[in-house]
């Protein structure tokens, strides 16, 4: 006859199954154990993987920052910037200033000869040491004034971008300074081909130099867009001191010293001297 209930366990069985049932209940606190642990060590691990990471993005960040801004100007700049003076002075005042006299007044010969003054360094000489130490083997045409190693001839992106800010000037007064309606200037291909070269130059420096001074808005009572304000502060280069500068290392065409390898030595038009027979 089956029995109703199962017998108790032997000793023996008891023994057994406490042994199991503890070895059980302690690798069960075991892993309880190890989660917190395990736990904390994942979080801390992946904190500092961020952290490095996060430290690598700075410091990317910092080192090209700073590079940028410690990027070197080319050499071939004449003077090198480190050499020039500079002005903090605040720019586009109303009044009558020189500068605004040169873009407002009338035209005039008094007038012309103050552009005229204001361009004058335009042919630069640049000494051969100078010159060949930071052109990377470009050349240039040499002026003629007899020594074994004459300086180069150059022109400075300043008195180019000048020439260009005149010329659009002219372009302004047709019937003064070419004897023209505005009709037949704008037919005058040559002409009109230069007016873009200068505006293409221009537009050029401006987004090379990138000025960043800030020019601010004031409202109207009378109308509702703000409007702008002409001055600005900016770092400006010392005019005077660069001016000067250049005077003592300029020429002029008059001086009679460029010679072109085929047609000799040219006039202040930029023509073969006539060599009387």
């Amino acid at each position: 006859m089956p029995l109703r209930y199962s017998p108790l366990p032997s000793p023996r069985e008891l023994d057994e199954d406490a042994a199991s049932s503890l070895l059980e209940e302690n690798a069960a606190l075991d892993r309880k154990a190890w989660y917190p642990t395990l736990r904390w060590s994942l979080m801390t691990t992946t904190a500092l993987v961020i952290y490095s990471l996060g430290i690598c993005w700075v410091t990317k960040f910092i080192v090209l920052g700073s590079y940028r801004h410690q990027l070197p100007a080319p050499a071939s700049s004449f003077p090198h910037p480190d050499e020039k003076e500079y002005v903090i002075t605040e720019t586009g005042q109303d009044g009558d200033s020189w500068v605004r006299h040169l873009v407002y007044g009338k035209p005039s010969p008094e007038v012309d000869e103050a552009w005229y003054h204001l361009i004058k360094p335009f042919n630069t000489r640049v000494p051969a040491e100078r010159y060949e130490s930071t052109m990377n083997n470009r050349t240039s045409a040499r002026v003629a004034d007899g020594s074994d190693n004459p300086d180069y001839y150059v022109t400075l992106t300043v008195y180019h971008e000048l020439h260009c800010l005149m010329r659009l000037r002219w372009f302004l007064d047709p019937e003064y300074y070419a004897n023209k309606t505005w009709e037949e200037q704008a037919e005058d291909k040559f002409a009109m081909g230069h007016y873009r070269h200068c505006l293409w130059s221009l537009l050029e420096s401006v987004l090379c130099n990138g000025d960043t001074s800030m020019r601010t808005f004031h409202w109207d009572p009378n109308k509702p867009a703000p409007k702008p304000d002409s001055p600005a502060e900016r770092k400006c280069v010392n005019w005077e001191w660069l001016y000067n500068w250049t005077m003592e290392r300029s020429f002029l065409l008059q001086d009679g010293l460029l010679s072109h390898p085929t047609f000799g030595r040219l006039d202040a038009n930029l023509k073969p001297v006539r060599i009387p027979n």
